[in-house]
């Protein structure tokens, strides 16, 4: 698989568009520099281009094994794994007390969208380990802090998050797992499934963070407990004791990402296991949704970013695959073969990957950015905007990223036509990869009840009109621009009829029918997405056209002719010309598709619920 990085389209998302440096004059960033972002960005696509990408044949064939009783990886992991530390990638987020590099979690998401996808399994032992020691050093004690957080973020230990049960996937308040009091620690009992890098042979120790139940605590989710269990103990002077009765039960047989071992675990079984509370007691699952909810748009990302890794092989086939000719010349039985770029059924599947993958980037990058700020402002009413905006948009951020970024690998498959089903190409197995992205985090049903029924409606619906308030400022803004200002006019159309969907469910839920909203949250989701995405690529066009008239007007550049010509042989001309025209499809293209969604919710049609399955 020959793995390709649009660099240039991430470079304009952060330096273009959101102005990434303005990070810089906060305290904890001040030591960097647009040019040290761009360094390690470039560092980074070294590392998924030339070491990353290729182990992802392997290790697809190969995958973790359970043997005797121990979960095996394939050498190749090993190496990411090596390679990985060696380059400090996993300390990226972490503060420099512990081992960090106190990078701004935007340049970190940036990163993650090239390694993910280059192995996203392989990759998934070191990002899970990040994503948990970042928790502790959030929310553990200071003792917890000083045990786990540097080792972990230099790779020496790995961690996982330990949620999912045989009976309590979803409906986490139906977990099982116990923990009793033992002095200043507790005793867990009991078994956890689908735990992406629970267990390993890598590592010398690999720390779960874990939610169980204390006794007596609260039923469902309120009596959940967050806990951190080592598979080894940890002695007084941070050497590794005994072993811990932590232990993989088994490794999944996964459709993707075969190099992740996602193991059974079983806790207490044969002896005490041993574990420290984070935090207070039936606080858990608050501190985890805090965990999850910064996953959920890692997770997003991943959606995205293997659809654009996807789309950059879809494209090239399309420019090499000599078949048919032009349509037309289609009578002409004389007439040349040309590349299935020329067709225009493959230019419109090209474009619409392109579309979804740009607007759910810019989605992605938004958030993260305003992650950044929501936590660094000195001013708590503009921190508190820029975090309502994220809490509004993660759950879109993941289940319409992952959803849309799965359509668009098909699509990515049918440009290749035979040879997309076949794994020579490689987007068979990005494909396989990725599916697996719309279920794990909270599947997209679980994401969009999240955004109907808790985000949309927290604080009285403050959150959803602080959005749509920004909208109809952007609307109102640009809606005469020479270029771009029809399509922003339908945006606006789009968001009238986002709100309207809105307050019809709101008036069902208020009138006590709660089963209608559930049924129609998924596609009130889609309706969501296809909104707030046309905002944000219509953002980038905006940026685009003003950069190509500049351009354009520095070069006494007239007529369209030769304008034409100064597009097509100038990159920098091409890529912002290409930005508005990605954006114009996805107006007239994809948003157009909130009609149809809010004729369905406005139907009253409650069939699914009636139908005897």
């Amino acid at each position: 698989m020959d793995y390709k990085i649009n660099l240039r389209d991430i470079h304009f998302n952060l330096f273009e568009v959101l102005h990434v440096e303005a990070l810089l004059e906060f305290d904890r960033f001040k030591e960097f520099s647009n040019d040290v972002f761009k360094m390690i960005l470039a560092e980074a696509e070294k590392l998924a281009v030339e070491v990353m990408a290729p182990t992802l044949p392997i290790t697809d064939k190969e995958g973790a094994r359970f043997i005797n009783g121990k979960v095996c990886v394939p050498d190749a992991v090993r190496e990411v794994f090596r390679r990985f530390n060696e380059g400090g990638w996993g300390a990226m987020a972490g503060d420099p007390r512990y081992g960090g590099q106190g990078l701004p979690g935007t340049i970190t998401l940036a990163v993650g969208e090239m390694t993910g996808p280059a192995n996203t399994g392989a990759a998934s032992y070191q990002g899970l380990t990040s994503a948990t020691s970042k928790l502790l050093e959030d929310f553990g004690s200071a003792y917890l802090k000083n045990i786990y957080c540097e080792k972990m973020y230099s790779g020496q230990w790995t961690g996982c998050m330990v949620l999912t049960e045989p009976q309590a996937g979803s409906a986490v308040g139906d977990i099982m797992t116990t923990a009793r009091r033992d002095g200043d620690s507790y005793l867990l009992t009991g078994n956890k499934i689908f735990i992406s890098a629970g267990d390993h042979d890598m590592t010398e120790n690999i720390i779960h963070v874990l939610l169980a139940r204390i006794e007596g605590a609260p039923k469902g989710i309120k009596g959940l407990s967050l806990f951190v269990a080592p598979k080894y103990l940890v002695n007084e002077d941070g050497s590794i004791g005994a072993f811990n009765n932590l232990k993989a039960t088994g490794v999944e047989e996964k459709m993707g990402q075969h190099a992740a071992a996602t193991c059974a675990i079983s806790y207490g079984e044969d002896g005490p296991c041993r574990a420290w509370i984070i935090g207070g007691e039936n606080e858990g699952i608050n501190i985890m949704f805090h965990l999850m909810d910064h996953a959920r748009i890692g997770v997003g990302l991943l959606g995205m970013a293997h659809a654009a890794a996807a789309y950059e092989l879809a494209h090239a086939y399309a420019l090499e695959r000599i078949q048919g000719v032009r349509i037309q010349d289609m009578r002409d039985p004389n007439a040349p073969r040309v590349p299935i770029v020329e067709h225009p059924d493959v230019r419109r599947m090209l474009m619409w990957q392109k579309a979804v993958i740009e607007a759910c980037r810019s989605l992605l990058y938004s958030c993260a950015l305003w992650l950044d700020l929501s936590r660094n402002l000195s001013s708590k009413v503009e921190a508190e905007r820029y975090d309502s905006l994220v809490q509004l948009l993660t759950p879109v951020c993941k289940a319409y990223a992952t959803e849309m970024g799965y359509q668009a690998m098909c699509l990515a498959v049918q440009v290749h036509g035979g040879y997309g089903y076949c794994r020579e190409y490689g987007v068979e197995t990005l494909l396989r990869e990725a599916k697996v992205h719309t279920i794990y985090e909270g599947t997209t049903g679980i994401q969009a009840l999240d955004l109907l029924g808790r985000k949309v409606s927290m604080k009285r619906g403050a959150l959803f009109m602080k959005f749509m308030n920004m909208l109809n400022d952007f609307c109102e803004s640009n809606g005469n621009h020479p270029v771009l200002g029809k399509y922003v006019g339908r945006l606006r159309e789009g968001k009238d009829v986002l709100v309207q969907t809105t307050m019809n469910l709101g008036t069902r839920g208020m009138t006590g029918d709660m089963i209608y909203p559930v049924l129609y949250a998924t596609p009130y989701c889609f309706m969501f997405g296809h909104v707030a995405c046309s905002y944000f690529i219509l953002n980038q066009a905006l940026v685009a056209s003003e950069r190509l008239q500049t351009m354009l007007e520095k070069e006494k550049v007239t007529g369209d002719e030769a304008r034409r010509k100064f597009i097509a042989e100038r990159p920098d001309a091409t890529f912002y010309f290409n930005k508005i025209e990605t954006a114009k499809f996805f107006v007239s293209s994809i948003l157009p598709e909130v009609y149809g969604i809010a004729r369905s919710i406005d139907s009253d049609d409650v069939s699914p619920m009636e139908a005897l399955f």
